[in-house]
């Protein structure tokens, strides 16, 4: 090997350990504002979790899945904040679900979204019976999963065996995920 041949080896193997350098310290990062934006809903994940019954834990999970704790994350769908609601099932769960009028623009509210999207999340635990179904639902929603519910090929006890849409599976995937790294950072 000629020194020139060495040379270049020894460039490329610093090139190649300061970009590895370069993504643990943008993961590092990330990590420390996911934190941040976390700690800032924390407060109002508990107030929802109590209020409608449902696990602190799979509501963290659900808003880092969703939004990664972004309150003006939007989808391509058309999806809003933190627990990304469509407008329709903002507008539904509050007239119908709450009984309350609210706002449109309250849907950017975080504790609003967050409030709206755990009685949603209970709402669907209550048609289902359990927190896969109900995630597949809150992903995929209601009729789909319905559909799917009475596909025997699909359902041959009732209960959802298999999810047929591959995003939604993935969804509902890393939610779980997500809920058991909850369950351990909070000692739930």
């Amino acid at each position: 090997m000629t020194k020139a041949t060495k040379a270049l080896a020894l460039a490329l193997i610093a090139a190649l350990c300061l970009s590895l350098l370069s993504i643990l310290a943008v993961d590092a990062l990330n990590a420390a504002l996911r934190h941040r934006r976390e700690q800032l809903y924390y407060h109002q994940v508990l107030l929802a979790a109590a209020e409608f019954d449902v696990p602190a834990p799979l509501i963290l999970a659900v808003i880092r899945t969703e939004s990664d704790f972004r309150p003006r994350a939007m989808s391509s769908a058309g999806a809003i904040g933190l627990m990304q609601l469509l407008p329709d099932t903002f507008t539904d769960v509050g007239e119908r679900l709450l009984q309350e009028s609210s706002d449109d623009i309250q849907i950017y509210t975080p504790s609003v979204n967050i409030r709206y999207g755990t009685c949603y999340l209970s709402y669907l635990y209550r048609q289902f019976g359990d927190w896969e179904t109900a995630l597949a639902a809150y992903n995929a929603g209601e009729g789909r999963v319905r559909t799917w519910l009475a596909d025997k090929t699909l359902s041959p006890e009732g209960d959802l065996l298999t999810i047929p849409y591959p995003e939604t599976a993935r969804y509902v995937q890393s939610v779980l995920h997500a809920l058991a790294y909850y369950r351990d950072k909070y000692n739930f």
